[in-house]
């Protein structure tokens, strides 16, 4: 006979202990609850040019954050299906959020030297295990790699697939196929997202869909809609989706100038279908309202 060993209060206080992974975007972060949440597994979604993969490499530096500082000081595993990864951005990246924690370490009157031991402009890059895949194939013998590494003990905290979306749509024609193989991936990776308490990150292109005419609705067009690439079938297994793009007409009047683009979310499990502008900069991402915005 199964017995209940766990209460919805002991869950509650395993999520309260749990830190979010910040995007350097406050405003972001405070919509998504405290940073994009462990265990779950998130989607970014949007047109090339988006900034999917910028956000990935920000947070692949961020998940290295010493948890002193209110980090994850883990480990980043980087799934790389269309040679988006850019090791001389994420030292970039790097160097501004290592000068970021020293002058947080400073403000709280501590040792720099002390709570950065571990993490640098140049361990940034040994800090994320990178893996270039080319099919599906490749993809979970990777998560099996991926998995007994974590069995073992090695502090993995972040897992990112960049993009999902090229590699199947790219790889596989049949869409019921597609949908097996997506099955087959994201399962595995939602496993491993609770029990090891890891963000998993994958990236989505966007596709037009075309719908009919309603008579019922009194429309006598078709009307064009921007959708997931990957459709709706594989949204079960995706706990919370990020629509990301730009948007030339909304204006930041600290820095008098027109922020780029803008974070939706779409599926989440805190504030629902909000927007918030975001910058990428030299330094990475960061939020319009302030240029030193940054947690």
């Amino acid at each position: 006979m199964r017995t209940f060993k766990t209460s919805a209060l002991d869950l509650w206080k395993e999520e309260e202990t749990r830190t979010g992974l910040v995007t350097f975007c406050k405003d972001l972060d405070l919509a998504l609850g405290s940073g994009i949440s462990q265990g779950m597994i998130t989607e970014l979604c949007g047109p090339p040019g988006s900034g999917k993969t910028q956000l990935c490499l920000q947070l692949s530096v961020n998940v290295q954050i010493p948890r002193r500082l209110g980090g994850l000081q883990g480990r980043a595993v980087y799934l790389d299906t269309n040679y988006g990864f850019c090791p001389k951005r994420v030292q970039e990246m790097a160097k501004a959020c290592h000068t970021h924690c020293t002058n947080i370490a400073l403000l709280h009157k501590l040792n720099p030297d002390e709570i950065l031991a571990g993490f640098s402009e140049a361990t940034a890059l040994d800090g994320i295990l990178y893996s270039h895949v080319t099919n599906c194939t490749e993809i979970l013998e990777a998560i099996a790699v991926l998995q007994n590494r974590l069995y073992d003990g090695e502090r993995i905290k972040l897992i990112i697939l960049d993009s999902l979306s090229f590699l199947v749509r790219n790889t596989i024609t049949r869409s019921l196929k597609r949908m097996r193989r997506l099955h087959e991936i994201l399962t595995p990776l939602h496993k491993i997202a609770h029990r090891f308490g890891c963000v998993v990150i994958v990236t989505n292109d966007v596709t037009t869909r075309i719908s009919d005419p309603d008579p019922c609705e009194g429309t006598e067009t078709t009307t064009p809609q921007i959708v997931p690439a990957l459709g709706g079938g594989h949204t079960h297994k995706i706990n919370q989706r990020i629509l990301l793009g730009r948007d030339e007409s909304a204006y930041d009047s600290q820095s008098h100038h027109q922020p780029a683009y803008v974070a939706s979310i779409a599926k989440g499990h805190f504030l629902p279908c909000i927007t918030v502008p975001f910058r990428i900069e030299t330094a990475g991402i960061r939020g319009v309202t302030s240029k030193r915005e940054v947690r």
